[in-house]
């Protein structure tokens, strides 16, 4: 579901980041516990990546991958 919605939009709820975004990422960075490869979801890998390597994301997230 979620890999179809971002297939049209940067974000989660459209064209901005926003606390959707910020609600969403800690499970989807889980993934890997969960055993899904996301590159059978390339929308969620390119939003994944994007909002891994902001810097806050950076500096406040210790389970980067």
């Amino acid at each position: 579901m979620l890999d179809k919605q971002l297939a049209g939009n940067a974000f989660s709820a459209g064209a901005d980041y926003t606390i959707a975004d910020m609600a969403i990422f800690p499970w989807t960075a889980r993934h890997e516990w969960h055993q899904v490869n996301l590159a059978d979801y390339p929308n969620v890998k390119r939003w994944y990546d994007i909002i891994n390597a902001r810097p806050a994301v950076i500096k406040a997230w210790p389970f980067r991958t």
